[in-house]
């Protein structure tokens, strides 16, 4: 796992990406399933004869993942709630949230990016925007308001992690199952697929759910959030370029029912992601706005100053 050193913003990102937790964490979960539809011993080999098995493929895609210093990202995920109707109600309206999450990341020898969110949920839009660069963190709400601080003694934690966004603790989870991955290909890439069912499902789902979570407000017992026989399904897969080794795409999809307050609720989540430019990003470029309105907040805080200390001397 890459992580910041003392970067500090909690306050602009953590709740865009805890609204988009449970899609991200199922993410994350299908990366542990051991598929019980898969042979490990028969491969699909579509285009000609290779001697690449799903086991060697996977080590030179981690190995290229672990060792990858930056790279650009573009990550949408979607995922709709049905809540089921209590006796003699109507159910309510199903939840649909579209998250976006878009930029260049730096991961050694410091972590530093620049990410836009995007958001949409039951018709409300919202874009958010972030920059650590440097010593100072940028960010943009979704009213356009800049503000800008230091990375360092800031009160708030780090609210992005690299292992949301960077390819290689993914693969990393895959390791102990690797030899139970179905490999296809073409002529310029390699396919990795899984897929998980019934009582794996949801044992899997479980613990990508209190790893991520960790000691948040959000991981009370996650055992009691997954209903037995109804923990639904994952597939997983991971694309990986032949030239370079480098994962380009990976994608999941989840169909699971949960137990939450005594309610049924069943999603179904959809994640995509998207990794290029590997190795080639040399800075965060931080929009000019970004600074421009931190330097004339600072003038401002700097003339109220001034104009209190006149006030009060001349008491």
């Amino acid at each position: 796992m890459y992580s910041a050193k003392p970067n500090r913003n909690r306050h602009y990102l953590v709740n865009t990406l805890k609204m988009s937790a449970l899609s991200l964490l199922l993410f994350s979960a299908a990366c542990t399933a051991d598929s019980e539809a898969t042979d490990p011993g028969k491969e699909s080999k579509p285009s000609g004869e290779t001697t690449q098995t799903a086991a060697s493929v996977y080590d030179l895609a981690l190995k290229q993942a672990q060792e990858l210093e930056s790279y650009t990202v573009d990550s949408k995920t979607n995922y709709k709630v049905e809540q089921t109707a209590a006796e003699g109600a109507k159910a309510p309206d199903p939840i649909e949230t579209a998250i976006e999450i878009a930029g260049d990341v730096i991961a050694k020898p410091e972590t530093q990016y620049g990410l836009k969110i995007n958001t949409l949920s039951q018709g409300q839009q919202g874009t958010t925007e972030i920059y650590a660069a440097g010593s100072e963190l940028h960010a943009k709400d979704s009213a356009g308001t800049w503000s800008t601080q230091k990375l360092e003694g800031s009160e708030e934690e780090l609210s992005v992690t690299t292992e949301m966004l960077d390819p290689a603790p993914l693969i990393e989870e895959l390791g102990e199952y690797k030899d139970s991955l179905k490999l296809t290909e073409d002529d310029a890439s390699y396919t990795l697929a899984l897929e998980a069912s019934g009582e794996q499902a949801g044992a899997l789902m479980q613990t990508a759910l209190g790893r991520q979570l960790g000691d948040s407000e959000q991981s009370a017992p996650t055992a009691d959030l997954f209903k037995s026989g109804a923990e639904g399904t994952v597939s997983y897969s991971l694309v990986v370029d032949k030239k370079s080794n480098q994962l380009t795409s990976s994608s999941v999809k989840v169909d699971t029912t949960l137990l939450v307050n005594k309610q049924d609720l069943h999603i179904v989540a959809n994640s995509d992601g998207a990794y290029s430019a590997q190795n080639e990003v040399g800075e965060i470029a931080v929009p000019a706005e970004a600074t421009a309105d931190a330097a004339a907040s600072g003038t401002d805080a700097a003339t109220d100053s001034a104009a209190e200390e006149t006030e009060t001397s001349g008491k």
